[in-house]
């Protein structure tokens, strides 16, 4: 528990980071470009190399190849950990070269059919030519990915951590250096170069010394078809995690030119609470809960589970209450300057505030389906995914029509919580270990503090007003996250929160032994 606290706060810190450097970039596109139809055509550049990692299961290495490599760990056949890597590196990777090459080739047929509310054809001759810049990332991607999954079946996290970082840092150099002479193209060009030299360049430099490989091209291995029938499920299944991105994308290309990059700016700026709370707990915790399933220790992993969706959900319960109340005047501070207009952040600022309400549930989804993956059971979580996607399309469609784009990211929330609740009842349905009690005592802990300093900024912002520009915003914002703070603050001295309490004794014990 000590060691997963601390990866937790490791891969946490590094996501806060690379999150900071996120916006850095959104507010660097945003201040050059605004809200405009290359912004749109930017982002939705990658929804084709997205659907190619997808369907290669790219994106969910981590979740496939740590419990399997962890396994050989736990039996001390490191050999045959390697062994697996080769055949799982090579034979996946040049098949990813394979699609590559087509993809880019066919991507004039291939992306129309993906937004077909993108009628202007210079427009649409952007979205090719960006969507062509963007693809060979993925290669770096998912043998970077192998290697890190490595990494972290051994326990060593830093690469994890560093590898964001170097990424957003050279998409922001690209876009920033490049703008002069290609627009907003200079970005996906940065995409490109932080791809091979921050996930696939660290993780290489990271293992250079420890790793065994060898080129094995063997898709008829017994080892690589268990691989495969692992990750199967996650090729042909549907996530809402992944597909409420593409169906925001889709929706929002039938609305006036902006709507796809109000819809991203928002939605990015409710990731950034759910990646330093939730994503960072969901990434540290599968090697400890696939060590703890391979030793046969079945009720500490159900307890192990248990405790972690407790802290994530007061934390991002909490978070969640303060991002709904502090929305307009981030946004403002954040997005509205440049060519990001006074209408762009008003619009973002709404949209925040429906999607914050989905934030704790984003935060469970990612480690409620981690207990499925430890067992490497991929089938069970495809399969309640699918289904809660699509029982969720009518309500993206439905509220799209009634709301518009403000339909759209409630329906973001509204698919969150039922996957959650969907994927957490049938993990007890099937008789996994799993104590709910102190993961409903957690929530309501963090709606009781969360609200209280909620209705504080929010009564400092309806009270007072700080004007406009930077100067209004950062006072606006300041104020009202003072107040909060301190509200929480007050109350969390008062009630003492176990969530709090045990972090905080797990940091100071690590203090001590430093």
């Amino acid at each position: 528990m000590n060691k997963l606290a601390i990866a937790t706060l490791i891969l946490a810190a590094s996501t806060l980071l690379s999150r900071v450097l996120g916006f850095l970039r959104e507010v660097f596109i945003a201040y050059l470009h605004g809200a405009t139809a290359a912004t749109d055509a930017y982002y939705a550049a990658f929804t084709l190399p997205d659907l190619m990692n997808y369907f290669l299961a790219g994106g969910a290495l981590s979740v496939t190849f740590i419990p399997m490599f962890s396994a050989y760990l736990a039996r001390e056949d490191e050999a045959g950990g390697w062994r697996l890597f080769s055949i799982v590196a090579t034979t996946m990777g040049m098949l990813m070269l394979a699609l590559t090459v087509v993809l880019i080739v066919f991507t004039p047929q291939i992306v129309p059919h993906l937004f077909p509310g993108f009628d202007d054809p210079a427009q649409m001759d952007l979205l090719v030519r960006m969507t062509r810049i963007v693809m060979p990332a993925q290669l770096a991607f998912y043998v970077g990915g192998v290697l890190n999954a490595s990494l972290m079946a051994r326990q060593i996290f830093w690469p994890s951590a560093l590898m964001p970082l170097v990424y957003n840092l050279f998409i922001i150099l690209g876009g920033v250096a490049l703008h002069p002479w290609i627009g907003v193209e200079g970005f996906a060009v940065g995409v490109v170069a932080g791809a091979f030299l921050g996930p696939l360049a660290i993780p290489l430099w990271a293992s250079r010394k420890s790793i065994s490989y060898q080129f094995r091209f063997a898709p008829f291995d017994p080892e690589f078809k268990k691989f495969v029938w692992v990750t199967l499920p996650l090729m042909i299944g549907v996530s809402l995690v992944t597909v409420d991105e593409w169906l925001l994308r889709y929706f929002g290309s039938m609305h006036e030119s902006g709507a796809i990059s109000w819809l991203t700016n928002s939605r990015k700026l409710m990731m950034f609470a759910f990646a330093v709370i939730g994503q960072a707990a969901g990434q540290a915790a599968l090697p400890f809960f696939a060590r703890l399933y391979h030793e046969g220790k079945e009720d500490e992993l159900g307890q192990t589970l248990s405790a972690s969706l407790q802290r994530v959900m007061f934390f991002s319960l909490i978070a969640s209450a303060g991002l709904f109340v502090v929305a307009e005047p981030l946004v403002f501070l954040v997005f509205q300057r440049g060519a990001f207009s006074v209408e762009d952040a008003a619009i973002t600022a709404e949209l925040l505030m429906y999607f914050s309400i989905g934030l704790a549930a984003w935060g469970a989804q990612t480690l409620a389906v981690r207990g499925f993956y430890a067992r490497e059971d991929t089938w069970t979580p495809m399969i309640i995914s699918s289904v809660v996607t699509v029982a969720a399309l009518p309500a993206y469609w439905l509220l799209n029509e009634s709301m518009g784009i403000q339909g759209l990211a409630l329906a973001t929330s509204v698919g969150m919580v039922m996957n959650v609740v969907a994927t957490v009842g049938f993990y007890r349905f099937k008789g996994h270990s799993l104590p709910l009690k102190p993961v409903g005592l957690g929530s309501l802990r963090g709606v009781g503090l969360g609200l209280p300093a909620a209705l504080g900024a929010w009564l400092v912002l309806e009270q007072f007003d700080f004007g406009e520009g930077a100067l209004g915003y950062a006072l606006s914002f300041g104020s009202s996250g003072l107040v909060f703070l301190g509200v929480l603050l007050a109350l969390i001295a008062l009630i003492k929160p176990p969530e709090v309490e045990v972090l905080r004794a797990k940091i100071a014990r690590k203090l001590r032994r430093k």
